[in-house]
């Protein structure tokens, strides 16, 4: 995926922002790999029982900001 596209999808996931499918965290030192594991699965799971190809899950993003 290019730079382009790859900011089109990102735009386009935040105008959608959170669901079952789609996670934005700022993360810092404070998550655990356990943690993030969790994360992926239950997107995965989300995805999987919405017949979807995939989930979204994005580092950086501020939700107060």
């Amino acid at each position: 995926m290019d730079k382009d596209a790859l900011k089109k999808l990102l735009e386009q996931l935040i105008t959608q922002w959170e669901n079952e499918v789609v996670e934005f965290k700022e993360v810092g030192d404070n998550y655990s790999i356990s943690d993030i594991g969790k994360y992926f699965s239950a997107l995965a799971n989300e995805a999987n029982l919405r017949s979807q190809e995939r989930a979204w899950f994005v580092f950086g993003v501020r939700n107060k900001s």
